[in-house]
């Protein structure tokens, strides 16, 4: 995303990223990092090139800050808008706990890092016998994509290194998804990302989640032509069809997809998006916004009792 240019006179009356690492107690790397992952903060430009922040993005930023010293992860909080942020830090002092202790981190790095395959996958799969389909989402994977993508964006790990995880990763859940396919009775979702999407694993997360929710999920992949989603759904005749779009595809583009989409599929037929550029895109009337795992979740068991 290209950061804003601005003129002289405005440029006065802004902050420079060490001034607002200062002012924040994040480091100017964070900023960087959050900036391409999330899309915020989104500093505006001096002719130099230099970045330049508002006294608003210094406030939202704050924010930012006390939500992570009270335990919850960048991914959860970065993208929040202001009020989204007031919410949260003022519905309780300290994100809900997890049954299960932290997840190790350090040791699946190394794996990644090593190109250790077979060992990562062992930890993957006991980690979600251990704690079950949502639980394994939101407290193992969830934190190592994180993890993962935040050290490739440093330069700490390369290309070579995330595809490696996301590859490991699709295979766990694949091989875990299989048991609940041999014998499908529920409803069917379709499930797939536009043309452009390069990222999948939200689609294998999807899937996973909705076949252990009594659910038949027919994944058809990321950067799939829009013309190919709505011939499968006239095919396979799904009970609802899964759009997943992330942060670097968010926006315009992805809402006038959802948009002829959501004129193509017949209007019983509900349309979920999620995401981290789900709610970026904007989606239009007759779509569904599902960010939470808990509500995904809930909403993909409502579908299958249905």
């Amino acid at each position: 995303m290209d950061a804003r240019s601005t003129p002289p006179a405005v440029a006065e009356r802004l902050l420079s990223i060490g001034a607002v690492a200062r002012a924040t107690g994040l480091s100017p790397d964070a900023l960087r990092v959050w900036q391409k992952r999330y899309g915020f903060p989104l500093p505006q430009r001096k002719g130099s090139g230099h970045r330049l922040y508002s006294p608003g993005d210094v406030r939202r930023l704050r924010r930012i800050a006390e939500a992570l010293a009270r335990g919850h992860r960048p991914g959860q909080v970065v993208a929040l808008s202001e009020p989204r942020l007031e919410s949260l830090l003022h519905e309780s002092s300290a994100p809900a706990s997890s049954a299960a202790p932290l997840a190790p981190l350090a040791g699946w790095m190394s794996f990644v890092r090593e190109h250790a395959g077979a060992e990562l996958g062992a930890e993957l799969l006991a980690e979600a016998g251990r704690l079950g389909p949502l639980g394994f989402i939101r407290d193992r994977v969830a934190p190592m994509i994180e993890a993962v993508g935040e050290a490739w964006s440093l330069g700490e790990l390369g290309i070579a290194h995330e595809h490696f995880f996301s590859e490991r990763l699709s295979d766990v859940l694949r091989s875990l998804r299989l048991p609940f396919e041999r014998s499908p009775a529920g409803p069917r979702l379709v499930l797939a990302a536009f043309p452009g999407e390069t990222h999948g694993l939200g689609l294998q997360i999807a899937a996973f989640l909705a076949a252990t929710a009594g659910l038949e999920p027919h994944v058809l992949g990321a950067d799939t032509p829009l013309a190919e989603i709505v011939a499968a759904v006239r095919a396979r005749r799904p009970a609802a069809v899964g759009i997943s779009i992330s942060v670097s595809t968010g926006g315009a583009a992805s809402r006038e997809r959802l948009a002829e989409l959501r004129r193509a599929v017949p209007a019983a037929i509900p349309v979920l998006v999620g995401g981290g550029g789900a709610r970026r895109s904007r989606p239009p009337g007759g779509c569904v916004i599902v960010e939470e795992l808990e509500s995904a979740q809930a909403w993909m068991r409502r579908l299958a009792a249905a």
